[in-house]
This record gives C-alpha cells, sequence and structure tokens, in this order.
C-alpha cells in the first residue's frame, strides 16, 4: 500500500459561522455548486448516520467513486466523516470564527483503494496531488461565487 494523501488547509469567507453552516447544510445544492461532483445522492444531509455517494472527476484521465459516511455532526463546529471507495480514510470539516467572519479547515488522510488507481498512484503521485489541489481550489472558488453569494 503507497502513502496517504494528506490534506490540511483553512479558508476564510466574509460570512459568519453560523450563516456558513446554514449554507453548507444545503447538501442538496452541491453538485450546482461544483463541476466537477458529476453525480451526488446527499442521503440524509448533514446528519448523524447519513451517507452521500460521490463521484468525483478532476481535471486528469480518472474518476473517483467514493462514499462519505458522516460520523458526527456538531452543527456551525464540526463534520467528521468517514471515506471509502475509490479512496479511503477520515474526514473532518471545523468550522470558527466569530462575528461576520468564518473559517473553514478541511483535514483528511485517505488511501488510494482502486488497484489501477493505486498503481498511477506510485508513478504521478504529483500530477494526482495536483489534480486533488486543483480539485479543491476549484471547490472553493465555486462555493464562495455560487453559494455565499447574497448569503
Amino acid at each position: 500500500m503507497g502513502r496517504p494523501f494528506r490534506f490540511d488547509r483553512s479558508w476564510r469567507f466574509e460570512v459568519g459561522r453560523e450563516a456558513l453552516w446554514l449554507v453548507l447544510a444545503r447538501t442538496d445544492e452541491f453538485p450546482r455548486w461544483w463541476t466537477w461532483l458529476r453525480r451526488f445522492e446527499a442521503g440524509d444531509g448533514l446528519v448523524d448516520g447519513s451517507v452521500a455517494r460521490c463521484v468525483v472527476r478532476p481535471p486528469l484521465p480518472y474518476v473517483l467513486r467514493f462514499d462519505v459516511a458522516v460520523e458526527r455532526v456538531v452543527p456551525a463546529a464540526l463534520v467528521e466523516t468517514t471515506v471509502s471507495g475509490d479512496i479511503e480514510g477520515p474526514a473532518r470539516l471545523e468550522l470558527s470564527g466569530d462575528g461576520d467572519r468564518a473559517e473553514a479547515r478541511l483535514v483528511w488522510e485517505v488511501e488510494v483503494r482502486d488497484p489501477l488507481l493505486r498503481t498511477a498512484a506510485r508513478v504521478a503521485r504529483p500530477l494526482m496531488e495536483w489534480g486533488h489541489e486543483w480539485v479543491v481550489d476549484t471547490g472553493v472558488e465555486q462555493f464562495r461565487r455560487r453559494a455565499l453569494d447574497g448569503a
């Protein structure tokens, strides 16, 4: 097994934490916000025990299929999940901030499980990391424009 992909980044938003949470909780809107999200079944949303089914298409010649099981939710503060499928591992979203500004921190550590992608990760890891960064950076920008405008 190759080494896991680790991710720990934070972003600031010009809305309060509660307002940010209300937008994030609209999981049925995710496909409209994120163009790289090819398929998304939200389950019961951001509640304990919910499972979302996802298909993600980065700007590279592969597709990731995975489920996100919501393990624990503290509204406007924390979402802890377990990802399984082509990639596997824990993921956590933390929200903080006061007043009119919020910060979101996304932390995850996933291993590639799909045999073909695992082989690709051995020889093209920097390219796969770039694809992940593209998806995340593009996603945050799309979220700001499509979800937070007017929030």
